[in-house]
């Protein structure tokens, strides 16, 4: 059985770079799309720039990679954490949060569809959050798209699954990645307060390499204990 080729949206650093090279190790090749290009090179990677916010841009990147490469899998992880209080946030803000966290991965699996339904097998992951499952204090804006995004990957699962299609969702809660750094808390110091991006990675190298017979829904990976501190400036 030849490699098979996942799509990777924000694949430069943090649950993304992790997934690249959790894949490379189980054998997947790789085609990532973000602004910039992974911190780490592999060789079973390629990597097109492209702002995922910019929904047009978007499109030609992901019909360009169509073209070019035997894409039988997408994870959708590109995203940001905008936290706060709803009255904080102008319009346009709200616009360019949901666009990325949710508009974004739709359109990007919009594209891939057609292609995903004539493989053998395919597969779409959705990388979204707890935050999907429980809104929480300042997380209006951040969980209305993560809620909606669930409700894509619910719905989804049953126009494909006679193609084969796989459809998941991951359900991560906290985890020591760059998500932070605009923010001014973060988990606790000790390690049961956070995941860590392979975490992560693993239960999306879980999804794409279940059975046919199969499909992994939802995975909700969550630190064993929830501890929140006030974040440090640097």
């Amino acid at each position: 059985m030849s490699k098979r080729c996942v799509l990777v949206t924000g694949g430069s650093r943090g649950i993304g770079l992790a997934c690249l090279h959790t894949l490379a190790e189980s054998g997947f090749t790789t085609v990532s799309l973000s602004r910039k290009p992974p911190e780490d090179s592999l060789d079973t990677n390629t990597h097109i720039s492209v702002d995922l916010s910019d929904l047009q841009a978007t499109s030609v990147a992901v019909r360009e990679v169509l073209s070019s490469f035997n894409i039988s899998g997408l994870v959708c992880n590109a995203g940001r954490g905008d936290i706060g209080s709803l009255e904080n946030f102008s319009s346009s803000q709200i616009e360019q949060s949901i666009t990325l966290n949710l508009i974004s991965p739709l359109c990007v699996a919009r594209e891939c569809l057609p292609t995903l339904r004539q493989c053998q097998r395919s597969d779409i992951v959705f990388v979204g959050s707890t935050s999907a499952l429980q809104g929480a204090r300042y997380g209006s804006v951040y969980s209305a798209a993560k809620f909606g995004l669930r409700g894509v990957a619910q719905s989804l699962t049953h126009e494909v699954a006679a193609a084969n299609c796989h459809i998941g969702i991951v359900q991560p809660g906290m985890a020591r990645t760059t998500f932070f750094e605009n923010l001014d808390f973060e988990p606790g110091p000790e390690e049961a307060h956070a995941l860590n991006a392979q975490d992560i990675a693993d239960a999306i190298k879980s999804m794409l390499l279940s059975p046919d017979n199969a499909v992994i829904n939802e995975l909700i990976v969550q630190p064993r204990q929830h501890v929140v501190q006030k974040r440090k400036p640097k």
